[in-house]
């Protein structure tokens, strides 16, 4: 198990929709002090159904954060993520069974907490057919394209997780507090 110092200062989290990635993020933010940032947050227009910005205003604003020295960001993003991969100095990848997401979206939209880590301010909506059928095909084909440009970068600490269960483990090697 890689240890939180060897995450470094830039730590990119990816993966499947509702793997954990806000939450791990909101988390290690509070414990290694470094600044959280959500890219559904970005890429979404507030205070709408979860409507899609521009990819060129979600690419300025993805820029400017990984400038910085200093992050945590999660979400996926191919047009910006070969960028911010190659400044993280480590990667976490959530990739549990598309099934246990599938599980956890619906259970998330249930609850409707309007304080959950990465929910888009004024969301108008929690619940979409579409993001299902996203998890379902979208994402298994770019795990694909995930694993790739992961195994190109030869030097880059990746931690890749494939169950709650895997990721419970390192909250508690990590001594982190939900």
């Amino acid at each position: 198990m890689i240890s939180l110092s060897e995450l470094g200062t830039r730590i990119c989290i990816i993966g499947c929709s509702n793997s954990g990635k806000s939450t791990l993020t909101d988390t290690l933010s509070r414990k290694l002090n470094l600044p959280a940032y959500h890219l559904d947050q970005f890429a979404h227009i507030e205070n709408s159904k979860w409507q899609r910005q521009s990819d060129e205003i979600l690419i300025k604003k993805h820029t400017d954060i990984i400038k910085s020295d200093n992050w945590i960001i999660d979400g996926n993003y191919s047009v910006c993520m070969q960028a911010r991969v190659d400044r993280a100095t480590s990667v976490i990848w959530l990739d549990p069974n598309i099934y246990s997401s599938i599980f956890r979206y619906v259970w998330r939209s249930l609850k409707n907490d309007k304080n959950r880590p990465g929910r888009l301010k004024g969301a108008k909506n929690e619940f979409s057919f579409w993001l299902i059928k996203w998890i379902f095909f979208n994402y298994p084909r770019n795990r694909i394209k995930y694993q790739k440009l992961l195994e190109s970068k030869q030097n880059l600490p990746v931690i890749r997780i494939e169950s709650m269960a895997e990721l419970k483990k390192y909250y508690r090697f990590w001594s982190l507090n939900i």
